[in-house]
């Protein structure tokens, strides 16, 4: 299959510009012309290995909340999904998004249904595939489009919050790195020119020297394998055993812990308030739900309470007894069970956890900033002092 590149005008003389892939240029003339566009210019995109080499080939969230918005808008606008998704396919550049809605355009074409043609993709979460599902049935699918954008631009915002609180730390991590490379590689060899062979040093003198030439001699060796490891075990990062590991790391981890348990609550009260806005009845809410929890052990927690539900216990009293919903939170749950308004509570616990979870980055970034520079400083320094006192020492020494 060829790629190639159009600039056409439909019948309202709107011009549309985008790439869509086809055997030849005759099948993109036509394929084009099938779409009731008149053709201004068609040309063949050359294969550019750069450009592969820096081209995404997966759908990243930020894709799949552009496909919802826009189709959620064209949808509103009274289109019918096939045309949206052309609309949309004549309109989109990355390869991946461009193959996505291809497929699916041609796949509705075949008679199958939107659920069904988007199942085949990886990057759709079963939880957006059944809301999908049930909107078909409902014929709601402009509702429930809108809610599931809603719902990915707040789960894009949540992960921007996740890496401004990592991004800081690692650079000062990699501040102090570069700083103790160019000491142990330049500053420190330098000064060992003003020992004298067979001259006594101090022993604080020695270990920093046989650190140093530790460094110059394995430092390489120690970067690669760091390298090594973190790409082995981002290549692994879906196995059992990784899977089980970072878990562990999310749940006992003192600070993360408390993170972790912000944002398990965040998705799993954002899940349940989309479903059941959207007509989803409890029980099924709550399994779909449950499949967005990252946390085994939470997963475990509430997989129990919706066993109790089912055996005819109250809502609040069943999953108040797992992590998610402290006393506070239960008791709005209680609320909304004996008014009838879950999914209004649903949706505030979900906002209130997002507040506390933004106002725990703030916290966090500006009291992990003085502690990261004064560790800095501390292991430099302690560095520098070890120098002064040698120098000292050295100088001190009778001829």
């Amino acid at each position: 299959m060829q790629r190639y590149k159009f600039t056409a005008y439909n019948s309202s003389g709107v011009k549309q510009q985008g790439v869509l892939e086809a055997a030849s240029e005759a099948e993109a003339r036509k394929r084009l012309l099938d779409d009731n566009l008149l053709v201004a210019e068609l040309t063949e995109q050359q294969n550019n290995q750069q450009a592969a080499l820096f081209a995404s080939n997966q759908l990243s969230l930020q894709d799949i909340e552009f496909f919802t918005s826009e189709l959620a808008l064209l949808l509103r606008s009274g289109l019918k999904i096939d045309k949206g998704l052309a609309i949309l396919k004549h309109n989109v550049q990355k390869p991946a998004l461009h193959t996505l809605l291809s497929n699916t355009l041609n796949k509705l074409k075949q008679g199958s249904s939107l659920s069904d043609a988007l199942s085949g993709e990886p990057a759709f979460s079963s939880l957006y595939l059944g809301l999908v599902k049930i909107a078909e049935e409902t014929g709601d699918l402009a509702g429930v489009f809108a809610r599931l954008s809603a719902e990915l631009k707040y789960q894009l915002e949540l992960n921007s919050k996740i890496k401004q609180a990592l991004v800081y730390p690692s650079v000062i991590l990699a501040v102090c790195l570069l700083a103790l490379a160019f000491i142990f590689n330049f500053v420190i060899p330098n000064l060992s020119g003003m020992f004298r062979e067979g001259q006594e040093l101090p022993g604080y003198t020695q270990a920093l020297l046989s650190l140093s030439q530790f460094m110059q001699q394995y430092q390489w060796f120690l970067l690669f394998g760091i390298i090594g490891t973190a790409y082995f075990m981002w290549q692994q990062r879906q196995s059992a055993f990784m899977q089980q590991f970072f878990a562990s790391v999310r749940e006992k981890m003192p600070v993360v812990k408390n993170a972790n348990l912000l944002t398990e609550r965040i998705r799993f009260n954002s899940a349940l308030a989309t479903m059941l806005a959207s007509g989803v009845a409890i029980d099924r809410a709550l399994k779909f739900a449950t499949q967005t929890l990252q946390t085994q052990s939470l997963r475990f927690e509430v997989e129990s309470a919706a066993e109790q539900i089912r055996r005819g216990n109250g809502l609040a009293k069943s999953l108040s007894e797992t992590r998610l919903y402290p006393a506070y939170y239960a008791a709005l749950l209680a609320i909304g069970e004996e008014s009838g308004a879950l999914t209004g509570v649903f949706a505030e616990i979900a906002d209130r956890s997002r507040q506390v979870f933004y106002s725990w980055v703030t916290r966090f970034t500006a009291l992990l900033e003085p502690l990261l520079i004064m560790f800095m400083g501390l292991v430099v320094g302690s560095i520098v002092v070890v120098m002064m006192l040698s120098i000292t020492a050295v100088t001190d020494m009778p001829l």
